[in-house]
């Protein structure tokens, strides 16, 4: 499967598996992130792991109509930004995962 240079595909397919690292690895007697803990309380905890993973499918979705209906040069711009999104996502991810690592260990 070759990827074109600048693809959106692997970005997203790291945000992905960074979520379901995330949700796996995730200590609940050691959550500290306000949002999750509310999450949890309101509708629990696996239907708010199907949750996060579908909001990054939604993403996904979102990027390849986006690039159904845009022009060329449109789609560069728009390209552009969910990278740079995309980037912003993954970074924040790797930093979760890891904290959830040290401290499960």
């Amino acid at each position: 499967m070759g990827w074109k240079s600048g693809s959106l595909v692997p970005w997203f397919l790291l945000l992905l598996s960074l979520n379901v690292l995330d949700i796996l690895f995730t200590n609940p007697s050691r959550e500290a992130n306000p949002l999750t803990l509310l999450s949890w309380a309101q509708i629990g905890i696996l239907p708010s792991a199907f949750l996060k993973v579908g909001l990054v499918l939604l993403f996904g979705i979102f990027c390849a109509i986006t690039r159904k209906v845009t022009s060329q040069t449109d789609w560069n711009l728009a390209a552009q930004l969910m990278r740079g999104l995309l980037i912003a996502l993954v970074a924040f991810d790797v930093f979760v995962v890891t904290w959830n690592v040290i401290l499960w260990s």
